[in-house]
């Protein structure tokens, strides 16, 4: 089976919460930059509705086009009290993801932060078991580091999601032995053996991971 024609087609089927997000996804392809494929966003939109969220973390969060998905998600259930905390390493993506939320005028429900993620979480001081869903997609290399960082302050039932976890396919090569990807190959193996966990691996878009703290 060829997981490409599978991928088109799961997208042929998919429903954009807004039109906006598929305006940004071409223009993001358009520009090479790097977002989540639609079947992605509609993941983390099913997710954001089934566990309604008061408090998102994203690691690494670009022009904000992975957040929109919950933020539409939780407008749709008439959720108003929530926060996001997004983070990322570029001033200009801020600019962009503060020019699009005030757009849609959406930008009270966002903190947007610059630097490194795992700094920033640490300082904000969360509440243990305070936060409902944290999003990865920071350097893939830091994700179990991450992990062990951020399950304190997640609540019980809470989810994770973490994107790019396949890396093209890489993960499964043996010979392939670069730093990205054997790193991933022990994130995979942590969240789907860990008995705090409840995780599964999902071949949409570069792959994606769904891990609920028991």
């Amino acid at each position: 089976m060829d997981c490409r024609f599978i991928q088109k087609y799961i997208e042929s089927l998919l429903r954009y919460p807004h039109p906006l997000l598929e305006e940004l996804y071409t223009l993001a392809k358009k520009e090479k930059f790097p977002v989540i494929e639609p079947s992605v966003g509609q993941l983390i939109y099913f997710f954001t509705k089934l566990v309604k969220p008061k408090i998102i973390f994203e690691f690494g969060s670009g022009f904000g086009y992975s957040l929109l998905w919950s933020i539409f998600a939780l407008l749709e259930e008439d959720i108003h009290d929530f926060q996001i905390y997004a983070v990322d390493f570029q001033e200009k993506n801020k600019k962009r993801a503060l020019k699009i939320f005030k757009q849609l005028k959406v930008e009270s429900y966002v903190s947007y932060l610059i630097g490194d993620a795992p700094t920033i979480f640490s300082q904000l001081g969360f509440k243990k078991e305070s936060i409902d869903l944290i999003l990865f997609d920071h350097e893939k290399q830091n994700y179990s580091e991450s992990l062990d960082l951020v399950l304190p302050y997640l609540r019980r039932g809470g989810i994770i999601i973490a994107d790019d976890i396949l890396w093209k396919g890489k993960v499964g090569i043996p010979e392939e032995k670069n730093i990205r990807v054997s790193s991933l190959r022990f994130f995979n193996k942590e969240i789907l053996q860990r008995k705090d966990l409840v995780s599964f691996i999902c071949p949409l878009g570069d792959g994606v991971a769904v891990i609920m703290k028991k």
